[in-house]
């Protein structure tokens, strides 16, 4: 009985959670479901419209050359903007009735939102855990990561590697929905496995 009431708490502090990010993000609904579409590559051409946008960004800022300072504040300031005004002219610029295939649309989106709050909250209480119980390799994963890092940073300008790992991240979403990648490593894995089992057979021929 008790383990049904627990449940059925759960439920209910996930429905409240899942109603209070709607209600957060209300004013930016009617941009969210284009925003989706594009990131999961709903069209053909919706990956060369990504990179052809953030290439055209980076390339701004290759040409001008701005300061970090004046790049970050830049940054901030097209943010603000960005979070002021789609709230204000998103309903009225996608004026439409809101139906309610719409709706599940963007439920579902704002469950991604809130499981991607769960998944870092729970990375970081892992990482709280390791190094409270596991400090040497805590010590370890966090100080090769940062290695990492710091040798590829010196092996690759800043700006050419902050182009590809944002393009990698917005391309993300995509790849995951189509399956690009378990689609090449299967063909991979299927050359592979061809020229193991004809190599094997040349050598029992043998």
């Amino acid at each position: 009985m008790a383990e049904i009431n627990n449940h059925s708490t759960q439920e209910e502090q996930h429905h409240n959670e899942l109603n209070e990010v709607k209600r957060s993000l209300e004013g930016w609904r009617e941009v969210l479901l284009p925003l989706n579409g594009l990131l999961n590559w709903e069209k053909t051409y919706h990956p060369a419209i990504i990179i052809g946008l953030n290439t055209f960004i980076f390339m701004l800022i290759w040409y001008f050359e701005p300061s970090v300072l004046t790049t970050f504040a830049l940054l901030g300031l097209a943010v603000s903007l960005i979070d002021f005004l789609v709230p204000m002219i998103g309903p009225n610029f996608f004026a439409s009735k809101w139906t309610g295939r719409q709706e599940h649309q963007y439920e579902e989106i704002c469950k991604r939102i809130m499981h991607f709050k769960y998944h870092s909250s729970n990375l970081m209480d892992s990482m709280v855990s390791l190094k409270t119980e596991r400090p040497k390799t805590y010590f370890l994963i966090v100080m090769g990561a940062l290695v990492s890092m710091a040798w590829m940073g010196s092996r690759m300008d800043n700006l050419l590697l902050t182009y590809f790992l944002l393009t990698i991240l917005m391309l993300v979403p995509g790849i995951r929905r189509h399956g690009v990648l378990q689609k090449y490593f299967s063909r991979v894995f299927g050359v592979v496995t061809s020229l193991v089992r004809g190599k094997a057979k040349k050598f029992k021929s043998s």
